[in-house]
């Protein structure tokens, strides 16, 4: 340390220095390295600002006032120099103002970055994601240089109409994107094309588009396992055995790899047909190929088994879920229940008056601070009581007097009064 003091003339004093910043400059070797040009921010200190701006953004309610911090920002490119790459922030910033009900300030805001930044496909993409209205969509990338649009910025587009509803724009964008914008559609926007179909109930010209990229008809793109999965689960919608069968076997025969939303379209299938159990056989091809499931495999399995009766076998395979999720120890799985899961469990259980798991399930709600139907809670407080295990039911109606609030108060009152258990707290404060 002494030697450092000797070749700078000025050291800091050690007044008002953290103590733990002494510990730590006294343990550097003995070597001097000049400091970064006081211009040029380090990435630890850009990745900082950045961060301190999504919080600010985060914690604001004045959609003026949000705008207001991003465009500030985006005018400042010394100062956050990788500003225009932050995702997180420009889809915080875009859903805060559209919460907000100032998509006119997300617009604003999207067109300021993509002004401010270079051309690239990947940002306009990105920035057409997030534009509140379609319009407002077909806007930026038309204005936008030639240099920024692809087929990922034009099935970014072609999505943002898809998702609108407009259907007949997504078809007449896609026939004129490359005479009218110099975009041949590839391989992302032809699916994109295929999706609009199918929700549209087209699946004959879905169908018709998948055979042409098949065998390369029109100058198509050849498809791959999203733009067969895209029409299989169109299939399934409609309850269309043949043609699933088909597409199946065309899979297949084209040697492409499933990957987790084919298997859950078989698994969806099995579900409607009352075959759950072939179903859930699939869990363990999908573990052998190394494919791993989400929650719409187990959902599509509980549900299915819960249609048909057998909640024995949803509760198994709700527990496979959680098993698998511990196991894991990755949260990135996406192997969490959705809500109307727990929702159809629980009733089944209660009806088949599986109490013990009934409660479990109950619990796991409380724990998630969100209330079970309630005619489904009333099933099972009465048959805790007619169990004798009343207290086991106060305490459930006693939890649920506290976590219901609002407007669904009043219907769960009406719900509690109808019980008779003697010293259950009153679901009046």
């Amino acid at each position: 340390m002494a030697s450092l003091l000797r070749r700078h003339p000025h050291p800091l004093p050690a007044a008002g220095v953290p103590a733990h910043l002494l510990r730590r400059f006294s343990a550097l070797p003995d070597v001097d390295h000049p400091p970064p040009p006081a211009s040029t921010p380090t990435p630890a200190s850009t990745r900082s600002s950045i961060l301190d701006l999504q919080l600010a953004v985060r914690g604001e309610t004045d959609p003026a006032r949000i705008h207001s911090l991003v465009a500030s920002a985006l005018s400042r490119p010394d100062d956050y120099p990788r500003l225009h790459g932050s995702r997180p922030l420009f889809s915080l910033a875009a859903s805060r103002l559209a919460r907000l009900r100032r998509p006119d300030l997300a617009a604003s805001l999207l067109r300021t970055l993509l002004d401010s930044s270079p051309a690239s496909p990947g940002l306009l993409a990105r920035a057409i994601s997030l534009f509140p209205g379609p319009d407002d969509a077909l806007r930026a990338f038309s204005d936008s240089a030639p240099a920024a649009r692809s087929d990922v910025s034009l099935s970014a587009l072609l999505s943002a109409l898809s998702r609108a509803g407009r259907v007949d724009d997504v078809k007449s964008t896609f026939a004129s994107a490359e005479t009218s914008f110099g975009v041949a559609p590839g391989r992302a926007s032809h699916n994109v094309l295929l999706h609009a179909l199918v929700k549209n109930s087209e699946l004959a010209a879905a169908r018709k588009l998948l055979g042409e990229m098949a065998k390369k008809l029109k100058h198509r793109p050849a498809p791959d396992i999203v733009s067969y999965n895209t029409v299989l689960a169109g299939y399934s919608a409609q309850g269309d055995e043949e043609g699933f069968e088909k597409l199946l076997k065309e899979i297949n025969a084209k040697k492409l790899e499933p990957n987790v939303v084919t298997y859950n379209c078989r698994i969806q299938w099995f579900a409607k047909k009352g075959e759950t159990f072939k179903g859930e056989e699939l869990l363990d091809v999908m573990e052998s190929k190394d494919v791993a499931p989400n929650y719409l495999s187990y959902n599509a399995l509980v549900q299915g088994y819960c249609k048909e009766g057998n909640v024995g076998s949803a509760m198994r395979v709700f527990k496979r879920m959680k098993v698998m999720k511990r196991r894991e120890g990755r949260s990135d799985l996406g192997v969490s229940a959705h809500s109307q899961t727990y929702v159809v469990l629980f009733r089944s259980l209660v009806e088949k008056e599986k109490l013990d798991d009934a409660l479990w399930i109950c619990k796991s709600c409380f724990a998630m601070k969100a209330a079970p139907p309630f005619e489904a809670v009333k099933g099972l407080v009465e048959g805790l009581v007619k169990g004798g295990r009343s207290a086991e039911a106060k305490d459930v109606v006693a939890k649920m007097n506290l976590l219901v609030k609002g407007d669904a108060k009043g219907p769960w009152e009406k719900i509690a009064g109808e019980l008779s258990l003697e010293g259950t707290p009153s679901s009046n404060p």
